[in-house]
Order: C-alpha cells, then structure tokens, then sequence
C-alpha cells in the first residue's frame, strides 16, 4: 500500500507549478495528492511569502430577505418559471429552486 506524499513533500512541486499559473487540479494530480493537501501547502507557502494566491471570481450571494422570498412564492403561484424569477431578482435559478422547496412549492 502506497501512502501519499505529505504536505512538506509536496511543497516544492506547488510552488513550482502554482507559479507557473497551474491550476491546483493539475498540480493535485502531479503531485499524486489532493486538491486538499495542495490547497493546505499554498497556504503555508503564501504564509513564508513564497507564492501569491490567486483570488477567484466568484460572487457571493446575500441571503434571501422574507420579502423577496414573498415574491418568489407569489411569482410562482402566478406561473412564472424559475428561469424567469431568477432572471426578475437577479439571482441563480439554484436559489429560487431551494427557496421553492424551503415553501413546499417544489419537491
């Protein structure tokens, strides 16, 4: 049985390759770990000032207020589609779906 390579091992690969502007998948799969154990080595690596992280694009959405909830209800009993709520309030059709099923509309 073959164990993975420890953080510390890995490090000089992530570095290596982070810096190289690899995605962690790939450096994950050369490294023969996971994304976990890589993302734990940047993190240590960006700790000594060795790497610099790389910020992702994602939004992160507010949550729901009662009254935008009230209206996913409403819109919904009036026949609208989730693509058309999620578009109305500007937010992803995942969260009008989970707003439906908390309501019992949507199963």
């Amino acid at each position: 049985m073959s164990t993975m390579p420890s953080v510390e091992e890995c490090m000089p690969i992530v570095e290596k390759m982070y810096n190289e502007g690899r995605p962690v998948k790939e450096i994950a799969k050369m490294c023969g770990n996971s994304m976990s154990t890589v993302y734990k080595a940047l993190d240590r690596l960006e700790a000594m000032g060795r790497v610099k992280r790389r910020k992702g694009h994602y939004k992160r959405h507010r949550r729901l207020t009662p009254e935008e909830i009230e209206e996913i209800r409403k819109l919904y009993l009036n026949g609208a589609s989730i693509y058309e709520i999620a578009k109305r309030l500007n937010r992803p059709e995942s969260t009008i779906y989970y707003a439906l099923k908390r309501l019992g509309l949507k199963k």
